[in-house]
């Protein structure tokens, strides 16, 4: 679901709020309140039919006028004899409607009977009597059966036969008290009713028909987000079980071979439940509008490289046939994010390989199809001859918290967000994302993205940069509040020769680092420690009077990834970020940044 579904009902629902202004002074909503409070304390929430409410407010409001009508003109005993009448004509409408065999025809039936009624009233009473049968009869009728689409055609039904009734019958109709004026001002009296009424029906229909809409929104968001968190707890559990599997297997070999085994295979599921775990992430951000862009020079043929080292190993085991073919025309440098369109291509790239049986070819294609005032756009396509997707499955593909088929995780696991993380990344690039498709026959997916043209100089080459191991006599201080995760740092770096000192939270680093400043050359600096914490350490440490307070390159090692997190950094006075768990690779390029 688009899931949106939930967030359109919802806006639709207030844009209805805001229409009608409810929380002022807008009659019509103050009108919608009142039906509301009748629905719920005359019908009980019962009401069979959707108009109940109004069509009770018309038997309230003609009984009203006609009494007064009857009192100022015609006396007391008049006045009680059809208040009485009225009232009774209210009560029986409320009792049908309350009964457990009402339903919308029998409201008909009873607006029916209650005119039949009032009929007879006329024929007794005499022709003054009749405009209010008509008036009241014909209102509840229409607003039950007919439910005329339009303001006309209810003024039509109500207000011109009206008209002739009065005008036809003459002043007497009224009384003889009457004069032309007031019979005018009797007809435009009623009708204004009327077309409030008219009002009322309409706006409260709307509001209903809002109100469902978000009903059955909310409905669909919370079937497929319980289907979600079914797939979300099967897609951790499994990795999880063979993390923990592989460690009991590897802690009870006694050859090194079912050691290693058992590592590579700890290591393989401790990737993919990363990739899980980065998915919900990414979906987190882009559900909370904080999924954000950098902007930076790339080589793309470099990037396109990199992805294809990734997946390279899964495309050897089901010995896929892949080609790559990049449009020489395409910019060897362009100005964007690089790291977020490899995530696009590496989806799209996993997806064709999950789904492609061995032996099948699947290709990469890059094209730049247009460029205007040094902007390119980019179009690459992933073609694959897998299992291929029906149409109804293409219309959802690329929603949220959705599947092609609730049973392809089961059949080849997966989250189901990729798609939709995928097109949010490529929209927020100026593009856009589909899919062409052929159940059996295989799919394209395609995309295309709008970068501008980066500066061609041997510095941009150099972006995918060489790891090097150039730090002996370095020397590092490490914050770290858990014991397991110095064990870590400490290994990773144990090959580079570095020298490292650990402090168990931000007070102690803060210590260390006055005590020797001219000692460390780096600060690996944890977040969240007990005592003190990363920012606050590292504010203490830039502001002191120590020998390279200022200078001293300090990174951030911490498991939030998120943008604002980032930024709270930079703002502290750190020159860094390096996201957990750890990657080797970008550990070792921040090395290389502040040690060489």
């Amino acid at each position: 679901m688009k899931d949106d579904r939930v967030g359109e009902g919802l806006r639709t629902l207030r844009q209805c709020l805001i229409r009608f202004d409810c929380a002022t002074h807008n009659p019509i909503c103050k009108g919608l309140s009142m039906t509301s409070l009748i629905r719920k304390h005359i019908f009980a929430d019962r009401t069979k039919n959707g108009n109940a409410p109004q069509i009770f407010m018309v038997l309230c409001i003609y009984t009203v006028l006609v009494s007064t009508y009857t009192g100022l003109y015609f006396g007391a005993e008049s006045l009680a004899v059809r208040f009485l009448l009225s009232l009774i004509l209210t009560l029986v409408y409320i009792f049908l409607e309350r009964s457990k065999a009402g339903s919308e025809a029998t409201a008909f039936i009873s607006s029916i009977i209650i005119f039949a009624i009032l009929v007879a009233g006329a024929l007794y009473f005499g022709g003054d009597f009749l405009l209010f049968t008509y008036s009241t009869g014909i209102a509840m009728i229409s607003l039950t059966y007919l439910k005329p689409r339009a303001i006309a055609g209810y003024i039509v039904v109500i207000s011109i036969p009206q008209a002739v009734i009065l005008f036809a019958f003459g002043i007497n109709l009224l009384g003889p008290s009457f004069s032309m004026i007031h019979t005018i001002l009797f007809f435009a009296t009623s009708t204004a009713i009327n077309v409030l009424i008219y009002f009322f029906c309409r706006s409260y229909a709307f509001m209903l028909a809002a109100l469902t809409q978000a009903k059955n929104a909310a409905s669909l968001a919370a079937e497929a987000k319980g289907t979600f968190l079914s797939t979300m707890s099967h897609e951790i559990r499994t990795p999880m079980n063979a993390i923990i599997g592989m460690t009991n297997i590897g802690l009870m070999a006694d050859d090194i071979e079912r050691k290693e085994n058992a590592l590579h295979k700890i290591s393989e599921a401790s990737s993919h439940l990363l990739g899980i775990i980065n998915d919900i992430l990414d979906m987190a951000k882009i559900e909370a509008g904080k999924l954000e862009l950098t902007t930076e020079e790339f080589s793309f043929d470099k990037m396109i490289r990199r992805v294809e080292d990734v997946v390279s190993l899964r495309m050897d085991e089901n010995n896929h046939e892949f080609e790559l073919i990049i449009d020489k025309e395409i910019p060897p440098v362009l100005v964007g994010d690089g790291q977020r369109l490899a995530q696009v291509i590496a989806n799209l790239l996993g997806n064709a390989i999950k789904f492609t049986p061995a032996g099948g070819s699947i290709r990469l294609i890059a094209n730049k199809t247009e460029e205007e005032d040094g902007v390119c756009t980019i179009q690459v396509e992933v073609i694959d001859t897998g299992i291929g997707i029906s149409p109804e499955q293409q219309e959802h593909l690329f929603e949220s918290f959705s599947q092609a088929e609730a049973s392809t995780s089961r059949r080849f696991g997966g989250t189901g967000l990729g798609l939709a993380i995928s097109r949010n990344i490529v929209e927020m690039m100026e593009g856009k994302i589909w899919v062409e498709s052929v159940l059996g026959e295989g799919s394209a997916f395609k995309f295309t993205v709008r970068m501008k043209r980066g500066a061609e100089h041997e510095e941009a080459e150099k972006v995918a940069e060489d790891i090097s191991f150039v730090f002996n006599g370095r020397h590092l201080l490490l914050a770290e509040d858990m014991e397991i995760n110095r064990e870590i740092v400490l290994t990773l770096l144990e090959p580079t020769e570095v020298s490292i000192d650990s402090a168990e939270n931000g007070a102690e680093a803060v210590r260390m680092f006055k005590e020797a400043p001219d000692k460390y050359d780096l600060i690996l600096m944890d977040i969240q420690m007990p005592e003190m914490d990363g920012y606050e350490a590292t504010r203490l440490i830039r502001e002191s009077d120590a020998k390279n307070a200022k200078s001293i390159p300090i990174v951030a090692l911490t498991a939030n990834v998120f943008r604002e997190e980032i930024d709270k950094c930079m703002e502290a006075g750190m020159n860094g970020h390096l996201g957990k768990p750890l990657d080797f690779g970008e550990v070792m390029r921040t090395l290389n940044t502040y040690l060489t």
